[in-house]
């Protein structure tokens, strides 16, 4: 059929028209398909963009010689921070909003792509506006280099210090001078007939780091000891500041230190018949980690006979300085000094000009807590308070508590050196991602105990623990490894075995940190009034208490901590959008109906809840990100399955029981269960049906439920045996780390026949494998079961037993024979005979901790031959006599030796003598039993009512945070000269891990 003519044009013009209309309306939803199809892409370009320039930002701020940071750089780096949180929330809100169901067909992928095709769009807008931003940012920062340039450099810390340390008569170091000297083998000898002082040295070559956090007093003391023994003028004596090492390097640094020596020979008073030939002592102050590489070079050159103090702010650098090879001909000592915090006399001597009026003491109690005994702040605090006309408590309490303003203001000058150290401390962190980990500390009150896996778990939580790699629980561990290294958080309790348990902030560092990040507005406690508020905390419960919110965004609260009462905080969990941490665990008012919001918070990765909660609802399935939940001070007893089945849940603290019976096919089918501590075992199935699905466990606590019928312990065992002998056939991960702790204190005498049957089905399986790192055993078993069942497990590198029975020699000879054993820990009535330490038996051991009710005239035997690395030997027993057979001299790295706290004078003088005449001089301290071992669980799983907390909850309290404030009077120290721990300093901790 031919069309007529006008018909054909009329459709041909349609056609064009179509095809101009269509073709850009195509054109158009290509593009924005192409903008939202780049929206991943945009977004991670984006946060490496902002990480590029935060670095770049830290890494001109820390360059050496470069002068403190402007006003115009910290707005800069504030301008960075917002921008970096906003980035992040927008691309959350939108993950969230566009995700798709897991599992969902492609039909319902494709509909939902439909129906949230808009949010995409804006989205992809609001990325190219981040993007004009982040420019714009850039622009900025390369202003402000330009700027800053010009700027001349101010005096470092280092260069002003000397003014501080020695402008004044130092305080509180009479007895660290004596000690110090005593370590570098430099005793003065009086001669009566003569009437004169001379100085008797040893020919070896002895190392002593001084180590400490800035301002603590190292220099002075070092400056103390090198006065004394120049004066004496029996040994040559050369000074050299650490800057050097960074201008003439190691050789320059030598010749340098050969020329001061031939100039002391010229000028010296002294016959040169009086010197002892080629003996001298060297200082090398503020050596840090970058001057590593010239250590040996210079440390050679003067090997034969001399003595030198290095002092430095970083543990690694002490113990690299003092830890060498010794050589078969020589003796060679190094000796790590801590430095001791001044104690609270000391401290009002300091920092109250010797004033003491009751009003004065009163008023002063929490500055001085906040100094923490440091040396530098409480000459600050000194010069501050000096400019007053009229001295009294009240101004005291008010410098207390515009402490941290005053570490901040430029204009200020008696902080001015104390806040150069504190900054120098901050600057010179890693990179940003630990300054951020750092400033996160400043959530918790000084005083307030921290435990690693808490902060660490935090920081992952948080995402400022990432690593490029995936490697993010390892930047997690060196972060808080690199804060103990810079003394910028202490343990709690002093003790080498204590390292990996409760740790406390440096005060006047967290002062300093609390300042700051309140100003970044990355931190803010309850009642603030700034709109935006990154991470949320209540410390006074009084203050908390009001039921009125200040106007804050809660949409882009981050974390929520709270200890006490949180009032108004908690009114409304709903509005808290992007949350991702809720720490309620020291929350006394969050109840059980609180938990319907806060189970929609579908951002939360971190949740502990506290005393004032009774039961986990089903409804917390819909917490898909949840990593950590933390039930050990609640009331809860059994834990519904939906807790366990989270798909990204890899830490449950707790002590609970599981449902009886459940349909496995609820739970995920890739469980990331690493930690569970603890469940309750009893004759019921239920975690033995759960232990096919969790391939990660590498942290396994339970507690052992006392049943009433023979067929009760009958299936307890059963159960019990079938649940570890999964836990232990599995192979450990690549870090080879892998813990059990079983507690059976609730079970009668010989009725945990669970071990007996696992040591019998071994029996006949000779040369199979059982992999655990750490194994506690807490309660009484028939004498020939512990160490059969120990026996199975060669790669042990920590156990810990307690009994209320005594140890047989059979279990020590088992233990003695593990190859890779550091730690070991036994908590019994007494010891056969008494701990006996062969030849060839206990080669690995580091850490010996022996608890004991009675002890015999022996208590330790080494005998000939016999060699050992044992570091840590702690005898927890008031009755002991004397030395009681413990020939420490045999232990030739021993540094800290423990007492029970009540042992009468003259026991423990005999130890500190003992301890003056080792090579090593270990220091003698006092330690109280731990508690939470002694007490005895309860049998019946109900727990006591919330009015008084039972020991089923106390014992878990070991994997929190502690709420109650560190108190006085677990730790002191013997010696008049070593570690004085007092009321202000030394603090109570939670009952340690168990698990």
């Amino acid at each position: 059929m031919v069309l007529p003519a006008g018909l054909v044009a009329e459709k041909a013009a349609a056609t064009a028209f179509a095809n101009v209309v269509m073709g850009r309306l195509n054109s158009e939803l290509a593009k924005k398909y192409q903008m939202w199809r780049n929206i991943e892409r945009e977004s991670t370009s984006l946060q490496t963009d902002l990480g590029i320039l935060a670095a770049a930002v830290d890494d001109y701020q820390t360059m050496a010689g470069h002068p403190p940071r402007t006003a115009v750089a910290r707005v800069y780096g504030e301008e960075i921070s917002e921008l970096t949180h906003d980035i992040e929330d927008c691309i959350e809100r939108f993950l969230h909003r566009v995700s798709c169901k897991a599992g969902a067909s492609r039909a319902r992928r494709s509909a939902h792509a439909i129906r949230t095709f808009r949010i995409r769009l804006r989205f992809a807008a609001k990325m190219k506006e981040f993007r004009n931003r982040v420019a714009a940012a850039r622009e900025r920062a390369l202003n402000t280099f330009l700027l800053a340039d010009g700027v001349q450099a101010q005096p470092t810390y280092h260069e002003t210090a000397q003014q501080v340390s020695y402008g004044q008569d130092p305080v509180g170091i009479a007895g660290a001078t004596r000690e110090l000297r005593a370590l570098l083998g430099i005793k003065p000898n009086e001669d009566e007939a003569e009437g004169t002082n001379t100085t008797r040295t040893a020919a070896q070559l002895r190392v002593v780091a001084v180590v400490g956090f800035g301002g603590s007093g190292k220099t002075t003391l070092a400056k103390a000891v090198y006065d004394i023994v120049q004066k004496e003028g029996a040994l040559r004596c050369v000074w050299v500041d650490g800057h050097l090492l960074d201008n003439k390097g190691a050789n320059g640094v030598v010749k340098h230190i050969q020329d001061e020596i031939r100039m002391g020979e010229v000028s010296s008073t002294t016959s040169p018949a009086e010197h002892h030939e080629d003996r001298y002592l060297i200082v090398i102050d503020d050596i840090k980690e970058k001057h590593l590489m010239h250590w040996n070079t210079v440390r050679n050159a003067f090997r034969d006979n001399g003595r030198i103090i290095v002092t430095t702010s970083t543990q690694s650098v002490a113990n690299r300085c003092c830890n060498y090879p010794r050589e078969e001909d020589r003796c060679t000592f190094g000796y790590v000094y801590s430095m001791k915090t001044l104690g609270e006399e000391d401290s009002r001597k300091i920092a109250l000009m010797g004033r003491c009026s009751p009003d004065l003491v009163l008023g002063a109690a929490k500055l001085l807590k906040k100094c923490g005994g440091l040396p530098l702040a409480l000459y600050s605090v000194a010069c501050q308070l000096s400019c007053e006309k009229v001295l009294t408590g009240k101004l005291c309490n008010k410098l207390c508590n515009d402490l941290g303003t005053y570490l901040e203001r430029e204009d200020e000058p008696n902080f001015a050196r104390l806040r150069g150290v504190l900054r120098e401390n901050y600057t010179s962190l890693p990179d940003y991602t630990v300054r951020a980990c750092l400033s996160y500390l400043g959530i918790f009150p000084m005083d307030h105990p921290l435990r690693k896996n808490v902060i660490t778990r935090r920081w992952l939580a948080e995402g400022y623990a990432r690593h490029h790699q995936g490697w993010h629980q390892i930047r997690a561990d060196e972060t808080f490894k690199t804060f103990i290294n810079r003394s910028i958080i202490l343990p709690v309790v002093p003790i080498s075995s204590n390292t990996e348990k409760t740790w406390k902030a440096h005060g006047i560092m967290h002062a300093f940190m609390l300042n700051k990040s309140m100003s970044k507005k990355f931190i803010m406690p309850f009642g603030s009034q700034h709109k935006k508020v990154r991470h949320f905390f209540i410390h006074d419960s009084n203050g908390g208490s009001s039921r009125t919110m200040p106007d804050i965004d809660l949409s882009r609260v981050r974390s929520l901590t709270v200890i006490g009462n949180a009032g108004g905080a908690i009114s409304n969990f709903e509005k808290y959008k992007l949350t991702r941490v809720l720490d309620l665990e020291g929350c006394i008012d969050v109840k059980d109906y609180h938990l319907k919001d806060i189970c929609n918070l579908w951002n939360l990765r971190y949740l502990s809840l506290g005393p004032s909660i009774t039961r986990i609802p089903k409804e917390i399935a819909q917490l898909k990100l949840l990593e950590t939940l933390d039930v050990s001070k609640t009331w809860v007893n059994v834990l519904p399955v939906e807790a366990i089945g989270l798909p990204c849940l890899i830490h449950l603290i707790g002590k609970f029981k599981l449902q009886d019976s459940f349909k496995t096919e609820r739970l995920s089918k890739e469980c990331r269960l690493e930690t569970i501590a603890g469940f309750i075992a009893d004759k019921s199935k239920g975690f033995l049906q759960l232990m096919d699905h969790m391939k990660r466990l590498n942290k396994v606590k339970i507690w052992c439920d006392y049943e009433e019928t023979k067929q009760g312990q009958v299936d307890l065992n059963n159960h019990l045996s079938k649940v570890i002998q999964k836990y232990i056939e599995t192979p450990m991960g690549e870090d080879n780390v892998r813990s059990l702790s079983l507690d059976f204190q609730a079970l009668p005498q010989g009725s945990l026949s669970a071990l007996d049957k696992l040591c019998q089905h071994y029996s006949s399986r000779v040369g199979q494998l059982y992999h655990l790192s750490s194994l506690k055993l807490h309660g009484n078993s028939n004498s020939g079961t512990l160490p059969k069942f120990v026996a199975l497990f060669r790669d042990l590198t920590k156990l810990s037993i307690l009994t209320t029975l005594s140890v047989t020699q059979h279990l020590l000879s088992v233990t003695g024979n593990m190859p890779v054993l550091l730690y070991l820990k036994i908590t019994a009535n007494s010891i056969d005979d008494c701990f006996i330490i062969q030849d060839g038996m206990f080669r690995s051991l580091h850490h010996l901790y022996l608890v004991l009710k009675v002890v015999g005239t022996s208590v330790l035997t080494i005998e000939d031959g016999a060699r050992t690395e044992i570091i840590s030997l702690q005898i927890i027993c008031k009755d002991l006599v004397g030395l009681s057979g413990v020939e420490i001299m045999r232990l030739r790295e021993l540094k800290e030796i423990g007492l029970h706290p009540d042992v009468d004078e003259e026991t423990r003088k005999v130890w500190e003598a003992e301890a003056r005449n080792h090579h090593n001089r270990p220091n003698v301290l006092a330690i109280a039993s731990d508690h939470e071992e002694s007490q005895e669980t309860p049998t019946a799983v109900e727990k006591e009512p919330p009015a008084t907390r039972s020991t089923m909850s106390a014992e878990v309290e070991a994997e929190s945070n502690a709420t109650a404030p560190i108190k006085s009077g677990h730790v002191v120290s013997f010696a008049k000269e070593a570690l004085v721990l007092g009321a202000a300093q030394l603090q109570e901790v939670a009952p340690s891990a168990t698990c």
